[in-house]
């Protein structure tokens, strides 16, 4: 049985601005509750015993909806209590103009937490292509050379091919050539990224920034589509996460009368396939949910996700 947790603040409250203690709080709460136990630092330990850590974002949409720094801020606090220092920590995109974008400071070298691009000097992709299925490609020596592990930190929202757009489809920013990867809702593509060895075995957690949650006219923005969730959605399965990512994006497209994703002709098909190959978990009856309600004491309480 997979698990998911799922810690946002109370539904309805129009959040615009969640800051680095809310993240935080949530966070700890998350990742405890993942864990199965009430000890912040085993908790992380248990996912990333060490090493270097890296932080996958999702900037693309700039600003306005990209991965935001006072999460990965946040994260790198609890990384540090855990035990893992700061020059221990890689926060990493496709390129360095994409994490300003996002509002990042590029740093390539220490002290402190990095902010770096794979097409920093020195670094691009591997030599070798890997592949899985019909996925060929290289992938960032971030990945490959420089983090023992890492954290896929993206932003939860609708995609225009692929239907979603939340872990798995973060991975895309991790290769060379994503431009190949699109016919057929992203399906297979999408899990065979994932599926990539380098990606499969350094990816611990997915964390899905759904704070403010676009459920149409995605990956760009689209104020007209974006809603409150408040929430973070956490797990050591990717494909679970993803799964459960959907099932909150969908439940927005209901309640603001637009159609399922299917009837829509964006199928997420990949969610399926990831399974098929051993990702995770895509099976609603096969995860379980652990939903919690922040209060106004910056407590977890349990709750519902939708």
């Amino acid at each position: 049985m997979s698990k998911v947790a799922i810690v946002r603040f109370p539904p309805g409250e129009n959040r615009q601005k969640v800051d680095k203690n809310d993240y935080r709080n949530m966070l700890q709460a998350g990742l405890m509750a993942l864990a199965g136990t009430l000890n912040l630092k085993a908790a992380i330990s248990k996912y990333l015993p060490g090493g270097v850590v890296g932080m996958k974002t999702n900037c693309l949409a700039r600003k306005f909806n990209s991965t935001p720094l006072p999460l990965a801020e946040a994260l790198a606090d609890l990384l540090v209590l855990s035990g893992i220092s700061n020059e221990n920590i890689i926060v990493w995109e496709r390129t360095n103009q994409e994490l300003e974008w996002g509002g990042f400071p590029v740093s390539q070298t220490a002290p402190g937490v990095r902010y770096i691009g794979t097409d920093s000097p020195g670094i691009g992709y591997s030599n070798d292509f890997y592949s899985s299925g019909p996925v060929n490609s290289l992938v960032s020596r971030i990945l490959t050379e420089m983090l023992t592990y890492n954290i896929n930190l993206p932003v939860l929202k609708d995609h225009s091919v692929a239907g979603l757009s939340g872990g798995m489809k973060n991975m895309y920013g991790g290769i060379n050539n994503p431009n190949k990867y699109h016919d057929n809702n992203c399906d297979p593509f999408v899990a065979h990224v994932s599926n990539l060895e380098p990606i499969k075995k350094k990816n611990r957690l997915t964390i899905l920034d759904a704070v403010r949650l676009q459920y149409n006219g995605g990956p760009g923005y689209n104020s007209r589509y974006v809603t409150a969730y408040n929430g973070l959605i956490i797990s050591d399965d990717p494909v679970a996460a993803d799964r459960i990512g959907l099932e909150i994006l969908e439940h927005f497209r209901k309640i603001n009368n637009l159609p399922t994703l299917e009837k829509a002709g964006r199928p997420v098909r990949y969610l399926k396939t990831a399974e098929e190959i051993g990702l995770g978990t895509s099976s609603l009856n096969k995860i379980e949910i652990l939903a919690f309600i922040m209060d106004n004491s910056g407590k977890a309480v349990k709750g519902d996700y939708i």
